[in-house]
């Protein structure tokens, strides 16, 4: 009996000893206060709000640094000053700030002052504070950026799906009409959909009443000019393909001249920028180099098929961050010229 005592007294202190041990694993194995596996440092932190800042193409002159001093706080020893253009809105900077850094955040605190649309922000991670900034809307701020018309090459000879499709797009984009009775009553329903349409002459008028064939007598080249800019009225823009056989043929100059006293401009089809969805990446960097030039027009009209407007949707999105708009054909610089020669 004695040594059962003993035994149950040994389990007993041997049970206690297990449990002080576990606990004092667990106590090693906890983090201490303020020691987090996802901390970001204030460096990290800067970086995360310029590359927000870069993607919305503010001007590095447009940020300024000052000297900070918060009680209690001794993380951080300068605040930012960032002047915004009035066409960008703040709460987007912000919410793609926590878009990127929500994860490691343990505080986000976004502080919006009703004077002069001022907002203060302050970014936390694992309760330490390790940035803040002064976002202020400027007017006298104006991104440097182009904007972009479409011209859809093919819009009119894609499946019903894809037309619908087309059409449904939250741009005003412009289909690339060739002129036929079909296509006159489709490109009068455009207008509906926000989109626009430009009439092309190239060697596919195959409809006597629109056909623009190199041996016609002026007289029936006349009326199917008239037919043309009757039906097709509304065209943003007339263009001819220079490799088609009217345009290098010797009536070419009695046609154009027809279709101005019409009040309508012909325009070669070069004036547009071409750009070929074969290549996916060859289509992406010519559009990007456009993009970024600054040499020329403010203005880019691109000629593309509509798979190879798809393929660019990312990189339109990318360009409307940094202030580029999709603008309707209609309201460029290009079409107010034409218009000024009628």
């Amino acid at each position: 009996m004695i040594h059962k005592k003993k035994f149950t007294k040994y389990l007993f202190l041997f049970t206690i000893l297990l449990l002080i041990i576990n606990l004092a694993v667990d106590l090693i194995k906890r983090p201490k206060k303020n020691e987090n596996v996802n901390e970001l440092t204030i460096n990290q932190v800067d970086s995360v709000f310029k590359f927000v800042l870069d993607e919305y193409g503010i001007d590095s002159a447009w940020i300024t640094t000052k000297k900070l001093r918060i009680a209690d706080e001794d993380s951080i020893s300068k605040q930012y000053v960032v002047m915004l253009p009035s066409d960008l809105p703040i709460p987007l900077i912000i919410r793609d700030i926590n878009n990127i850094i929500q994860k490691d955040i343990t505080g986000f605190v976004s502080e919006e002052k009703k004077i002069f649309g001022t907002t203060e922000l302050r970014l936390y991670t694992n309760e330490l504070l390790k940035l803040q900034a002064t976002l202020v809307t400027d007017p006298n701020a104006v991104r440097n950026t182009n904007n972009f018309a479409f011209i859809i090459s093919d819009a009119f000879d894609l499946s019903d799906t894809d037309y619908n499709k087309f059409l449904e797009l939250p741009y005003t984009l412009s289909a690339a009409v060739v002129p036929g009775q079909a296509a006159v009553v489709k490109a009068d329903s455009l207008e509906k959909y926000s989109k626009e349409f430009v009439v092309l002459i190239n060697d596919d008028l195959t409809e006597n009443k629109f056909r623009l064939r190199v041996d016609y007598q002026k007289e029936l080249l006349k009326r199917s000019v008239n037919s043309i800019t009757t039906g097709l009225q509304k065209g943003a823009v007339f263009t001819i393909d220079e490799k088609s056989k009217l345009f290098n043929s010797t009536v070419y100059n009695y046609v154009r001249d027809e279709f101005k006293r019409k009040g309508k401009i012909i325009v070669p089809l070069s004036q547009f920028i071409y750009l070929d969805s074969g290549d996916n990446n060859e289509l992406i960097s010519k559009f990007r180099f456009h993009r970024d030039d600054k040499t020329e027009s403010k203005q880019k009209i691109f000629y593309t098929s509509f798979d190879g407007f798809n393929v660019l949707r990312n990189e339109l999105e990318k360009a409307r961050k940094k202030g580029s708009r999709v603008i309707p054909l209609s309201t460029t610089a290009f079409v107010n010229n034409i218009k000024q020669q009628k």
